[in-house]
């Protein structure tokens, strides 16, 4: 058991930042386990190189969500949604309404799974990937895919324990200073910002 830990450690890679010392962005309050999708309990962002590193932290264990009680994938237990105000200046990008959190955003991120049909031609088993796609939004509401990514590729998305990193290319971003970072989860949206690049 212990040689199986060790493997998915491995597997995982060792996390892109140190979070220990940054503080969260936003923090959400602990519902409990009561529904089946996993819920963002914490969110942290970085600057690293040329990425913006993104951290979402869940009430369980990102695996133990993505599977039901007989091992088998499933993919609507796990969801997430960023938006990103890219200049913190509420009258540019997507207009929802004054009191809306996500009026002025110019990106949204959606973080969630896919689930994999097995393969037997392939001998691959059913799984599910855990998997992020970013949109550039227009003032009316209307996306581009900029970026997308999924667990495949560790270099882009690692899933530890109950959280998920990301990092995104910053030309993806599109940064123009001070960030406003609107997220997500069930039916609850909360903000916090991200100083501009030193």
């Amino acid at each position: 058991m212990l040689a199986l830990c060790l493997l998915l450690l491995a597997a995982e890679g060792p996390p892109f930042i140190y979070w220990g010392a940054r503080p969260a962005i936003v923090e959400f309050e602990s519902a409990g386990a009561t529904s089946d999708e996993a819920r963002v309990l914490e969110f942290h962002a970085a600057w690293d190189a040329k990425d913006l590193v993104l951290r979402f932290s869940f009430d369980r264990p990102v695996r133990d969500a993505l599977r039901l009680a007989d091992g088998t994938p499933v993919s609507g237990r796990l969801k997430a949604v960023l938006y990103v105000d890219t200049d913190d200046d509420r009258s540019t990008g997507t207009q929802e309404g004054g009191a809306d959190l996500r009026t002025g955003a110019e990106r949204r991120l959606e973080l969630g799974a896919v689930t994999m049909a097995a393969d037997p031609e392939e001998q691959r088993e059913a799984s599910v990937l855990v998997a992020a796609t970013l949109h550039g939004l227009g003032r009316d509401g209307r996306r581009r895919t900029l970026w997308r990514a999924d667990d495949e590729d560790a270099g882009r998305v690692r899933v530890h324990g109950d959280a998920v990193e990301l990092r995104v290319p910053e030309d993806s971003i599109g940064s123009v200073g001070t960030l406003r970072l609107v997220v997500v989860s069930g039916d609850t949206a909360r903000d916090g910002r991200l100083r501009a690049r030193p």
